[in-house]
């Protein structure tokens, strides 16, 4: 029979496992870095972005390699120069080596994307920037963000709402936005420009991330810089055009001064496709902020209004296609949705 000690030892032995590696979703376990691991990364980081900037290349940082900014970071280190047709930027990919997420950084050092996908293009994609191009890696070190000339964030901000019914129930939570911009404030050279890809509560860029840099400035010693803050939502959408809607796509952008519009109309216009689908360019964040999520709350709006109707004609027996149908006819309603998933 074993005694308590050895029990808790196994415990402990069982813990510690856990902490010490990241499990990605095939089931391979990747060791956590340790301490002295982090010296070492961030030599080779400095290394490889010395190489870079000899090739005129922008230094880019995007925070947080998930759903997002893993496919993100690909479409940047795959922009090139329209004339020369050679890479623009460099791009690193940093994520927080927690158990749940460290994974993510051997998978793109791989060329593997982190994130499945539909669509064809974004294994390709990965791979092409990372071992054939080589203009993306991934890194753990927050280190990497004094190395930056632009620095992308794309960290999950989840709304949480417990109940239905109570509109004015609900809340977002930036907690870790805020402690990413925080580190971002310490680390980063003054003349980098701050991208905000979240969605985000409108405001946020202006009275919460603004803040936060300033005053991580400041006691930097660096009291009369102006951080250069801008935000251009995303507009993903998973399924087979998945790169195609962060490429191909209208996009807004904003920022809080003049010059941080133009550094971020700069950006987007080096790495979009904006010949097609020009960019949207406002005055303050908080206009880009409400864009985002006036747009989302209208398909929201529309998406429960048919699903009401839908309930209401399976009670009933009503052919609500029919019905939709006979109202499209009409020319001020010809754009309705039809109910349904993807119809």
């Amino acid at each position: 029979m074993p005694t308590k000690q050895a029990l808790l030892k196994n415990s402990t032995d069982s813990h510690q496992s856990e902490i010490d590696y990241s499990t990605c979703p095939s089931g391979e376990k990747f060791p956590l870095p340790k301490d002295d691991d982090y010296a070492s990364e961030f030599k080779k980081m400095q290394k490889l972005v010395e190489e870079q900037r000899l090739k005129n290349r922008e230094i880019v940082v995007v925070m947080g390699v998930g759903f997002v900014g893993s496919v993100m970071a690909g479409v940047v280190a795959d922009s090139v120069d329209p004339e020369s047709n050679q890479p623009t930027k460099f791009v690193i990919g940093m994520q927080r080596p927690s158990t749940r997420s460290f994974w993510k950084i051997l998978y793109l050092n791989r060329g593997m994307a982190p994130v499945e996908a539909e669509d064809p293009e974004v294994a390709p994609l990965i791979r092409r920037c990372v071992l054939k191009k080589k203009t993306l890696i991934a890194s753990f070190t927050y280190d990497v963000l004094t190395l930056a000339d632009v620095v992308v964030v794309d960290v999950q901000c989840d709304y949480h709402k417990e109940t239905f019914g109570n509109v004015k129930q609900g809340h977002a939570d930036i907690a870790a936005l805020e402690a990413s911009l925080k580190i971002i404030g310490e680390k980063i050279k003054p003349e980098c420009m701050v991208l905000i890809e979240t969605t985000v509560p409108p405001g946020t860029t202006e009275y919460v991330a603004y803040p936060i840099i300033k005053r991580a400035f400041q006691k930097r010693g660096l009291e009369n810089t102006e951080p250069l803050l801008a935000h251009s939502f995303e507009r993903v959408m998973p399924g087979r055009n998945y790169v195609a809607s962060i490429r191909d796509f209208w996009r807004v952008c904003s920022g809080i001064n003049t010059e941080s519009r133009k550094r971020v109309t700069d950006f987007l216009t080096g790495i979009l496709n904006v010949e097609n689908y020009p960019l949207t360019v406002l005055d303050r964040p908080i206009e880009s902020e409400t864009c985002k999520i006036v747009e989302n709350s209208y398909r929201a709006t529309l998406l429960a209004f048919l699903d009401e109707w839908s309930v209401f004609s399976e009670r009933n027996g009503v052919d609500l296609i029919k019905v939709i149908e006979a109202i499209k006819v009409r020319p001020t309603h010809s754009n309705i949705i039809f109910p349904g998933p993807g119809k």
